[in-house]
């Protein structure tokens, strides 16, 4: 909103508008730009999701890449919201009869863009700051479907486990993991030895672990060795 559209709604003068939006600024209620002020939130949620899309670009495009080596044909897959699993769509074989079911917009239209699979989008609310569908519907319509392989990031993974940041997070990825017979997590090494606030699986949970750097040895000591998946180029870093 511009300072002249905030003087002529309020009809105030130039100097008591200006603050004004001092202070609602002081107070993180607006972002003052050039000539005006917006909205904390109505692209920092955004710009917060494409600076994770972006940051270490190349690492992920490896982790995709031994993804993608884990697909035989005619498989249902799910790809779960994570700027990692993102990364995905752009490696899968084209020729391959695979039908893909997402909760994320990006996903899907990574997808959309890459594939000529079929490609379901899960239906519900829609969550601007992860850019995904939310709520209990998504969590409703997974039960119709019976998924080979599930592709997942995380929030961090330490030798107790495998976290997530929200609370939301738990109905879903236990239901991810009753849905699927394949679970495959995918983390890069920023992610290892790092724990949040809601552990979600164990390691008998998961099928495969992948990541980019080897695992410090008290973790890997926890994970079954066949499960753990290195990128070629950093297998022994």
């Amino acid at each position: 909103m511009s300072l002249r559209d905030i003087i002529e709604l309020t009809n105030s003068s130039r100097d008591t508008a200006r603050r004004d939006t001092i202070k609602l600024s002081d107070n993180n209620l607006v972002v003052r730009n050039y000539g005006g002020i917006s909205l904390v939130n109505s692209f920092n949620k955004i710009d917060g999701y494409l600076d994770r899309t972006n940051n270490m670009t190349q690492i992920k495009k490896e982790l995709a890449k031994k993804a993608v080596s884990l697909i035989n044909q005619k498989k249902l897959i799910y790809f779960d919201v994570s700027t990692t699993i993102s990364a995905i769509p752009q490696f899968l074989p084209a020729k391959k009869e695979l039908h893909s079911v997402t909760n994320s917009i990006d996903i899907a239209d990574q997808l959309l863009r890459n594939t000529n699979y079929k490609t379901t989008m899960l239906g519900g609310a829609l969550d601007g700051e992860t850019r995904s569908v939310a709520g209990g519907s998504p969590l409703l319509e997974l039960s119709k479907y019976q998924i080979d392989i599930a592709f997942l990031s995380c929030a961090g993974i330490d030798e107790k486990g495998i976290y997530y940041a929200h609370e939301e997070d738990i109905a879903m990825k236990t239901k991810i993991k009753e849905q699927s017979k394949l679970l495959v997590i995918i983390c890069d090494h920023t992610k290892v030895e790092l724990s949040h606030n809601f552990p979600v699986y164990s390691f008998d949970d998961i099928d495969f672990f992948i990541t980019d750097r080897k695992l410090p040895t008290a973790l890997s000591e926890k994970i079954d060795p066949t499960k753990i998946l290195y990128t070629k180029e950093s297998k022994n870093v």
